[in-house]
């Protein structure tokens, strides 16, 4: 059990009402998403389909670790996707220029995958343009409450993760 301020005791026990709540709203978010997911890959190029986006803002997370680039096995385990499916993924992003394979300097025989100089600005101009989105979308919320929401979202994908 959690000992975070938020955790849950006694009377304060979710309800069933409430887990309906929740699942209800994060059914709405998570359809919005995917109905969002072309759009948001159209930003980053316009031939780059949801799928592929998915995997390389995958990249994109799993490099910050790391300057050198990724493994794409330690990417496929990350994304859940089969070896054929990432194959493809890959092979797109790689055609239109926005990641690239190189040697691994701790291994020559490994390669690792890590976006190019194009990938970087078009990663970096998509989520330019999803932030002020959500800035408009959101503009009536108070710091507090996107603070709030903030912790709640990130409390949710531990949880879940």
């Amino acid at each position: 059990m959690s000992t975070s301020p938020d955790a849950t005791h006694g009377a304060d026990r979710p309800t069933a009402d409430s887990r309906a709540v929740v699942e209800r709203e994060l059914t709405r978010l998570m359809r919005r998403a995917r109905a969002s997911s072309a759009r948001i890959a159209a930003d980053v190029h316009p031939d780059l389909d949801a799928a592929a986006y998915a995997v390389l803002v995958a990249i994109v997370d799993l490099a910050a670790a790391s300057t050198a680039g990724v493994h794409a096995a330690l990417l496929a385990e990350a994304v859940g996707l089969h070896k054929s499916t990432m194959s493809r993924n890959l092979a797109q992003l790689e055609q239109l220029g926005l990641i690239e394979r190189v040697t691994d300097p701790t291994d020559a025989r490994a390669r690792l995958l890590r976006l190019t100089p194009l990938g970087e600005e078009s990663v970096e101009r998509s989520r330019r343009g999803r932030r002020e989105r959500l800035s408009a979308q959101l503009g009536d919320w108070s710091d507090a409450d996107l603070r709030r929401l903030g912790t709640l979202l990130g409390r949710l994908n531990d949880s879940i993760s």
